[in-house]
Parts: C-alpha cells; sequence; structure tokens
C-alpha cells in the first residue's frame, strides 16, 4: 500500500522550519570544524611515526586518518553549502545536502549494523568478556541509534523544507471570460446586420447611403 512520509511545519514541534534547519547546520558545521581540526593533527602526528618507524600498524593507521580527515571535510563544505541554501532559500544546494545526508545515514546504518555484527561474534566466540563490557557495548548501540535517528529526523525536515520552498511557485491564470465577452459581443452584431452590412446602431450611416443611392438612380445633383 502507498503511503507518503510526512511534511514537517516546525523543526523539533517549536522552532520554524528553515531557522531550526540552519541552527543545526551550524551547529554540524561547528562540530565538522573541530573534528577536522583534531583528525587533522592526529594525522600528521601519525604519519610522522609511519614516516620515522616504518611499521605496518602506523603505515595503516595513517591511511585509516587520512580517510577520516577527507570525510571530515567533506562534512565542512556541505554544511556551509546547506547553511547558504537555507538563508537563500536556494532549493538546489538544499537537495545538494539532502543527497549527501541519505548516504550518509545509509553508511551509518550499514556500518552500525556490521559493527552490531562483529561484537556479537567476539562475545559468542568468548574474546570479550560481556560482564566486564557491557556498559560499553550498551552505550555504543544506544549512541548508534540516536545517530540513525537524528539523522533520519533531519533528511525528514530537509524533506520538508524543499517541499514548502518549491509549494511557494507562482503560477499564471488566463482570464478567458473577457475575450470570450467580446466573441460574443461580434458575433451579435454580424447577426444583427442587415442586407446592406448595416447593423442597428449604424443608423446614419445607413440615411446617408439611401439618400446617396436614390440620388442616383434618378439622376439629379445633389
Amino acid at each position: 500500500m502507498h503511503s507518503e512520509l510526512p511534511v514537517c511545519e516546525r523543526c523539533c514541534f517549536c522552532l520554524p522550519l528553515r531557522y531550526g534547519l540552519i541552527t543545526w547546520g551550524y551547529i554540524r558545521l561547528i562540530i565538522a570544524i573541530l573534528l577536522t581540526a583534531g583528525a587533522t593533527l592526529t594525522f600528521y602526528g601519525m604519519l610522522g611515526m609511519a614516516l620515522n618507524y616504518p611499521l605496518v600498524e602506523y603505515t595503516v593507521y595513517s591511511v585509516v586518518l587520512g580517510f577520516v580527515v577527507l570525510l571530515a571535510l567533506n562534512d565542512v563544505i556541505l554544511n556551509t553549502i546547506f547553511i547558504i541554501g537555507g538563508h537563500k532559500k536556494n532549493v538546489k544546494m538544499l537537495r545538494a545536502y539532502y543527497i549527501y545526508s541519505l548516504i550518509l545515514w545509509t553508511t551509518t546504518t550499514l556500518l552500525g549494523i556490521a559493527s552490531c555484527i562483529y561484537t556479537m561474534t567476539l562475545i559468542k566466540l568468548g574474546e570479550i568478556d560481556i560482564s566486564l563490557h557491557i556498559w560499553i557495548v550498551l552505550m555504543d548501540v544506544s549512541s548508534l541509534l540516536a545517530q540513525i535517528l537524528i539523522q533520519a529526523y533531519v533528511i525528514l525536515l530537509v524533506r520538508s523544507e524543499m517541499i514548502k520552498l518549491r509549494s511557494k511557485c507562482q503560477f499564471r491564470f488566463v482570464n478567458n471570460a473577457a475575450e470570450s465577452e467580446c466573441t460574443m459581443r461580434y458575433n451579435a452584431e454580424i447577426a444583427n446586420r442587415d442586407a446592406n452590412g448595416f447593423t442597428e446602431n449604424d443608423t446614419s450611416a445607413k440615411d446617408a447611403c439611401e439618400f446617396i443611392g436614390y440620388v442616383s438612380k434618378n439622376n439629379e445633383p445633389y
């Protein structure tokens, strides 16, 4: 059965939709900048250790941290585009962030499911003592679920804002009543013409033509 997603009118049920999204964009931008700065510093430190101590572990860590830095930079760029699009009410910019959020949400969900499966496998194999790490596992699962739900809600809000902006397009209506009235009047005048091609309102022109015809017929000067 086909069902459509709801369209939200407000952010967090209290703030105006656009201003709430812009506020969320600024919060995400600050977090992304801090994450980028921390990941960059860690990457340079790990890269220096990989150059000084050529071990496989340091090289792998450097590659992973470099990938994290690229993701953080991408997040900064997309959040900046989102904030600008929110201020300018640009649907294309909001759509770019909307697609990015969908990809990020899907990736986070898949990685979270894979992480949970991996953790449960280690618990079954006895490599993790569940009695010692139960709180860590619960916190990881809770934070993952919270992140997935928050991202899904933000995606729904961005979609609602795009629908709201698109619905404000102006439509042009053509009034055909005046044209129809003119056509009816024109047809009525044609129907009221007599054999000489005059209407009832053309009495002066009709009398003048009849007078000229009478004079011409009797060869009388006028």
